[in-house]
């Protein structure tokens, strides 16, 4: 190994959405997998960073809170102009990429109703489609000890950051109930939020036994990320935590109703998406009213039906 070498320098510019950046991460790891020995920096908001804590050679992590006139630009260009950048990989299709010194420069453009991922793979040209977030061995080890491998394990969101796309929690506690009917050896996995257990919780477990509940409300992202990767399942509505359990190698089923699948489902061998009766079209058409589910016309029996699919 010559010392003399200036190890690469990598600036990634990511989203303020835990989605949008686990999206990219197919992306960033294709990066890194082609300069192992790249030092990184990561611009990224306060609620995506904690997916990022695991990686290599981890340089600097810029987190930015958004700033009246775009000022937050302002503060990352101060953080980032004095240094010359091998690679700028910019998911936000900022311009400061315009700004800086580098060497090569990858820039997100969007297109419209195409798949983000098949959007990444044309705005890069290459492949963006194996998305993964780093586990820690704490977490792992962890989790091994946590779960008992005889059982099958199913992770339910009930989650996500609008009312409209949300599945109901009594609907979740059905499908639920439908699968301890026919299922010996299953357990359920919680996620979400603080916030989100307070609202669901009690309504989820509602004449389940405990034993069967394994409760991760309010971990963090990254051990949440670990607990699925020993997982078998996971049902939840359109969301970041639908995506992180697509990067962490589940069967995902998920539910969509107001938001568009063409763009933010995973279709697959492994992944089956459930739509609501009316279409995304349906929707846009409508004036939606922020506080209430469109989600209804999903049934339990619906989703009970595609996990035995899996399960089978």
């Amino acid at each position: 190994e010559n010392c003399n070498e200036i190890p690469v320098k990598i600036l990634f510019i990511c989203s303020n959405l835990i989605g949008d950046t686990i999206l990219s991460s197919g992306a960033i790891n294709h990066i890194i997998n082609q300069n192992p020995e790249a030092k990184l920096t990561f611009v990224v908001g306060p609620t995506a960073a904690p997916l990022l804590k695991n990686y290599q050679n981890i340089e600097n992590i810029i987190i930015f809170k958004k700033r009246k006139l775009n000022l937050h630009w302002l503060d990352i260009f101060k953080k980032t102009y004095r240094i010359k950048w091998d690679i700028i990989v910019d998911f936000r299709s900022s311009g400061l990429s315009l700004l800086l010194k580098n060497n090569k420069k990858y820039i997100f453009k969007k297109l419209h109703n195409i798949h983000h991922i098949e959007q990444l793979n044309s705005s890069f040209g290459f492949e963006c489609s194996n998305l993964f977030i780093p586990t820690s061995d704490d977490e792992a080890n962890k989790v091994n000890n946590d779960l008992d491998s005889s059982f099958k394990h199913i992770v339910i969101f009930p989650g996500g950051n609008w009312t409209p796309k949300l599945w109901s929690a009594e609907n979740y506690n059905e499908t639920m109930k439908l699968l301890i009917d026919k299922y010996d050896k299953i357990k359920f996995i919680l996620a979400g939020s603080l916030k989100e257990k307070n609202k669901f919780y009690n309504l989820l477990i509602k004449d389940i036994k405990e034993e069967l509940i394994i409760d991760l409300f309010g971990y963090n992202l990254t051990l949440t990320s670990a607990y699925m990767k020993k997982s078998d399942i996971f049902i939840g509505n359109d969301s970041g935590l639908m995506h992180l359990a697509v990067a962490s190698k589940l069967s995902v089923i998920s539910l969509f109703g107001p938001t568009n699948d063409a763009v933010y489902g995973h279709n697959g061998d492994k992944h089956i998406v459930i739509r609501t009766k009316e279409n995304y079209d349906y929707f846009k058409s409508l004036k939606i009213n922020e506080n209430k589910s469109y989600m209804s016309s999903i049934k339990p029996e619906t989703v009970f039906k595609n996990c035995e699919k899996i399960i089978n």
